[in-house]
């Protein structure tokens, strides 16, 4: 007869009570990390929820806030780097080539305090976790039981379970790679899979031990969440929201008022930075003064830009500028193209115009020129945001600095130039021009305008003059005692732009150029010119010629008195057999009268 077997179950002994008490603390220390850690994440979620409502009310506010303050720095670095110019020229300090000026002892004790302060991030840096071999054995083996226990193909239920699943694992793995026992310990814990085997094999000894471990990795993270919570309790997002209940309960809006004094005091900052810019200027013209006492120039600078000049190759830089200018000048926001226009003819004038060296003027002369451009901003707001191609800054000229408005490099004044093949940006351009025009009074039309400057005549001399922009009317004519500046030398501009038209005419060996509004040169007759010929340079030296004697040939051809004088002929002043004079001799008249008048 074979022998037979049988299973025989047998009563387990039950635990000690010093084991159940043990499995009773461990479960409610359990319980009260699992509440922690509930109230932690609700915490997290609605103080996010708060500063995301914050940010939203606020952010605009801060933004223009920090601009203005920005600005406002940016003007005080000038101004002192101004007045340490000032204080060298004063005291005869050589000036060595700006372009290779050594870095100030500040900026290099800065540099050295940026180094010591990388190395000493790099010492406190956390190192990297160790690798997998490095991890104690039981802590690889909960891990690998909370892999077995998340495993997809374990998934019992929808895409709930699933997603469930999903993001335990997810947690599981970050706790492994930071070697974070006491959240696996968690994750155990409350998906059961904390027990390294059966304890019913385990004496009494070895179960409580077990047992503490695990309360103490509880005990763990329940300090930890605490510390958590007060953490987010002591955060400025828990304050914000205190104060923003407080503010609540006694019926006022903490998030409005802190946007609303946001926006108040960057309209201060930018309003105390125009008296800024005045001094500025004033500093400069400071600097220049000691200049022209010792004859010298200006020390090295790392806030001086190099002057910009004229044949600079086309960079890309520049290349980018035009193609955004014409973009600009037909979008939505002109202002952005107009201000990069107004800096770069404050350089082209050499010294800036007036209106560029007076704040309040230049405010004004800024809402002149915004004027029926929806959202267009004041001028000190423009200037705490200007396009990336402007800035308020300090740059070369001659031997002396210019300080204020002023594109950002110097090779941008050629992207400038090559803009102007785009009829919006000629348009705009000219738009600016007129803005920086002397204010007067035109008896002709008995308006108030911003008046036009022209050169009237160029050549065996020139003359210069200021028209209407409204009737053309000549306001004033004079004459410039050396190289133009302002205003008067932004003549080149304000042709390429078509503010200005000029007809150019030979007289024997020399070239006229008669400057004139464009809606003048579209009327322009031969008997207009010749008249604009004898007034401006003839009559001025008493020479008189017979009505008649002079006329006006296109190529070869004679043009009639009332002819239109055609664009892009090529003309000539030509004297008839009544005049008494040949051209030649009428040239060398002219010329000995301009002497006189020179010398006189």
């Amino acid at each position: 007869m074979a022998p037979s077997c049988a299973i025989v179950l047998r009563p387990c002994d039950p635990p000690s009570p010093l084991v159940l008490a043990a499995e009773q603390r461990l479960a409610g220390v359990v319980a009260e990390v699992v509440a922690a850690e509930a109230a932690v994440e609700l915490l997290a979620r609605e103080l996010s929820a708060f500063e995301a409502s914050w940010r939203e009310a606020t952010e605009a506010a801060f933004a223009e806030l920090e601009r203005a303050q920005r600005l406002g720095r940016r003007l005080q670095r000038l101004l002192d780097e101004l007045a340490r110019l000032t204080g060298l020229a004063r005291d005869g300090e050589p000036a060595a080539d700006r372009r290779t000026a050594p870095p100030r002892p500040q900026a290099a004790r800065r540099a050295r305090a940026r180094a010591g302060a990388r190395d000493e991030e790099r010492r406190a840096a956390p190192r990297a976790p160790p690798g997998p071999d490095a991890a104690p054995e039981d802590l690889k083996t909960l891990y690998r039981r909370l892999a077995r226990l998340l495993h997809p193909d374990l998934a019992r239920g929808g895409p709930a379970e699933r997603q469930r699943r999903s993001d335990l694992m997810a947690k599981a793995n970050e706790a492994w790679r930071r070697r974070d026992r006491v959240a696996l310990e968690l994750l155990a814990e409350r998906l059961g899979a904390g027990e390294p085997g059966p304890l019913a094999e385990l004496d009494d000894r070895a179960r409580l031990a077990h047992l503490a471990r695990r309360t103490g990795a509880m005990e763990a993270a329940l300090a930890r969440l605490a510390g958590a919570r007060a953490q987010l309790e002591r955060s400025t997002e828990a304050r914000l929201r205190a104060d923003a209940a407080r503010r609540r309960e006694a019926g006022g809006d903490a998030l409005a008022e802190a946007a609303q004094l946001a926006r108040e005091q960057a309209a201060a900052l930018r309003a105390a930075a125009l008296p800024r810019l005045d001094a500025l200027a004033l500093a400069a013209r400071l600097l220049e003064k000691e200049l022209a006492k010792t004859g010298g120039r200006a020390a090295a600078s790392p806030l001086v830009r190099e002057a910009a000049g004229a044949g600079r190759a086309l960079t890309s830089g520049a290349r980018a500028l035009a193609e955004r200018l014409a973009e600009e000048a037909r979008g939505p926001a002109p202002w952005q193209a107009a201000l990069t226009l107004l800096a770069w003819l404050a350089e082209e004038a050499g010294r800036p115009p007036a209106p560029l060296e007076e704040a309040a003027e230049l405010a004004a002369r800024w809402e002149a020129l915004c004027a029926g451009w929806t959202g267009a901003p004041d001028l000190a707001t423009a200037l705490a945001e200007p396009p990336r191609a402007v800035e308020v800054g300090l740059r070369e000229r001659g031997e002396g600095i210019a300080a204020g408005l002023q594109l950002a490099a110097p090779d941008l004044a050629a992207g400038v130039r090559a803009a102007l093949a785009d009829e919006g940006v000629r348009a705009l351009a000219a738009r600016v021009l007129v803005a920086l025009g002397p204010r007067e009074a035109c008896r002709a039309c008995g308006e108030s305008v911003y008046a036009v400057h022209l050169l009237r005549v160029r050549g065996i001399e020139d003359v210069h003059g200021l028209a209407c922009p409204r009737c053309a009317a000549i306001l004033r004519s004079f004459f410039v005692y050396g190289p133009p500046e302002g205003v008067a030398a932004l003549g080149p501009a304000a042709v390429a732009c078509g503010l200005v038209a000029e007809q150019e005419v030979r007289l024997d060996g020399a070239t006229l150029a008669f400057q004139m509004l464009p809606a003048e040169r579209a009327r322009l007759t031969a008997r207009a010119l010749v008249r604009r010929a004898t007034e401006l340079c003839l009559a001025p030296h008493g020479i008189a010629l017979p009505r008649g004697a002079l006329h006006v040939l296109a190529g070869r051809a004679p043009l009639a008195a009332g002819a239109r004088v055609p664009e892009g002929a090529r003309l000539r002043l030509a004297c008839a057999p009544s005049a008494g004079v040949s051209e030649r001799e009428l040239v060398r008249l002219v010329r000995a009268g301009a002497r006189r008048r020179f010398r006189a």
